[in-house]
């Protein structure tokens, strides 16, 4: 199977073969864990991202466009995760730190940054790292701590190989004394046999439904919601924390904070869950709609699937603000909207008809096909009836 190709490899996973997506990950799992260690400068979160980088990948995997590419847009991916995980570090860091003070000793666990601040070498080491820029450290990391060759690397990172010798150059130079301690250090520490079984066994249980678009949180995003999870509707000091973590920059916290809001069942929680109604990611605003379809509607069906019932609030200003949501950019948004604004078909609002005959005409046949289901008429898309 090593004979293969990347676009074999990523044809046989399509077709329903996750062992072939597990080839992919032993012969890329050195590149990406390079990626990650020089954007994060942290060898156990550059090994989450990576773990992250690649289950990503295999949900993601339909929607790569050239197969043969598959190198590059891994690496596009694993660079992104990275910068999320870093643009969320500190900020992360301080929530658990509030939870764990309003948990007590006892329920805090050991982070990443503990573990490693008990061991002075890799401490030491991350911070030489972290006088370099992200790309040297990047070339440097690759080079170094996975063994690649100039050719290896400039193909991953689409760069020429005198931009690699630059970055290569400027990063020795800044770790004259610290570079052989960083080598051994780097390599220590990098994918091993365990970590490369854990993805497999992870991909063979999203593999018995083939690649999706679902998404498995990765280690450090689920420390912190163990953590700040016993806080759900514990008062003022939880409350605190669901609104930073709706105001985080990442979506992934954002999407969660919308459940936690809503499930406060109080008018606070219900206006910051309004507002992230217009959040800047198509995934917390599709969470919203849904929590606040439940929220506004007692007999909304999405309530049945959430085990969530209470009075209905305003309707009126509810509607509205489900109806503006009927033409966001999102399709899926969208399609949210329409089985929420469904719930209300039977109300007499002259608006809902008429704004689920305009969801007839919309661009993607999901929406109108959900459209068609509620007003039970045939679909424009596929000429279902019901």
């Amino acid at each position: 199977m090593s004979e293969q190709t990347d676009a074999s490899l990523v044809g046989a996973a399509l077709a329903g073969k996750p062992e072939c997506f597990c080839e992919l990950v032993r012969r890329y799992q050195e590149y990406v864990y390079g990626v990650t260690l020089g954007i994060l400068a942290d060898f156990d979160l550059a090994l989450d991202a990576a773990q992250e980088a690649f289950l990503c990948a295999y949900c993601e995997l339909p929607k790569l466009r050239e197969s043969a590419r598959f190198g590059a847009w891994l690496c596009g991916i694993a660079r992104n995760t990275a910068f999320e995980i870093r643009r969320d570090r500190r900020q992360q860091e301080c929530l658990a730190g509030k939870a764990a003070e309003s948990a007590g000793a006892s329920a805090a666990a050991p982070s990443a940054q503990q573990v490693a601040a008990a061991n002075e070498q890799r401490e030491s080491v991350r911070q030489a790292l972290l006088r370099l820029q992200d790309a040297d450290r990047e070339a440097l990391m690759l080079h170094y701590a996975d063994g690649l060759s100039y050719s290896q690397i400039c193909s991953f990172l689409s760069i020429s190989s005198g931009t690699l010798k630059g970055r290569l150059q400027r990063g020795r130079a800044a770790l004259r004394k610290e570079l052989a301690m960083v080598e051994r250090n780097c390599r220590e520490n990098a994918p091993d046999e365990a970590f490369t079984r854990r993805l497999e066994q992870a991909i063979r249980v999203f593999g018995a439904k083939g690649p999706a678009t679902h998404h498995l949180p990765s280690a450090w995003h689920r420390s912190l919601r163990d953590q700040t999870n016993w806080i759900l509707q514990a008062g003022e000091e939880g409350f605190r924390i669901d609104v930073a973590l709706s105001h985080s920059g990442s979506a992934r916290q954002r999407y969660h904070a919308v459940t936690r809001l809503a499930l406060r069942k109080d008018d606070r929680g219900f206006k910051q869950l309004e507002r992230l109604l217009e959040d800047r990611a198509a995934r917390v605003r599709r969470q919203a709609v849904g929590w606040y379809a439940a929220r506004i509607h007692p007999d909304n069906p999405s309530q049945d699937v959430r085990g969530f019932r209470e009075p209905a609030r305003t309707s009126v200003k509810g509607l509205e603000k489900l109806l503006e949501r009927l033409s966001d950019e999102n399709f899926n948004v969208r399609r949210a909207a329409v089985a929420a604004v469904g719930a209300y078909v039977d109300s007499g609002d002259p608006r809902v008809p008429q704004a689920l005959r305009g969801a007839l005409d919309d661009s993607k046949h999901k929406v109108r096909h959900a459209a068609a289901a509620i007003l039970r008429v045939p679909c424009p898309g596929c000429g279902r009836t019901w």
